[in-house]
């Protein structure tokens, strides 16, 4: 199936949904009050969910992921120094 034109393609994810939007909409689904058979209807759903799921990964206001973005550069910076640290010892111990 051909795909069509950029102008007519809609990208679910340009208006952010909000961490309240999308918990009610997962409820609505999970309910059966909304219909899932239709395409554009079952795009929120699954955006509505990935907003869930991003919500519980890295937390729902921007001062939790800002924290675990920073946690996580913190943990890569560690593991990259360790590695050079034993790199470094093997390179001074031959």
């Amino acid at each position: 199936m051909p795909r069509p034109p950029a102008s007519e393609r809609q990208r679910i994810g340009r208006t952010p949904m909000t961490l309240d939007e999308a918990l009610r909409i997962e409820a609505r689904a999970a309910a059966g009050a909304l219909d899932l058979s239709s395409p554009h209807v079952a795009e929120v759903v699954d955006e509505a969910h990935r907003v869930h799921l991003r919500a519980e990964i890295w937390g729902g206001s921007g001062d939790e992921r800002q924290r675990m973005r920073r946690l996580v550069g913190i943990g890569a910076a560690s593991v990259l120094v360790f590695i050079g640290g034993l790199v470094a010892c093997l390179a001074f111990t031959q």
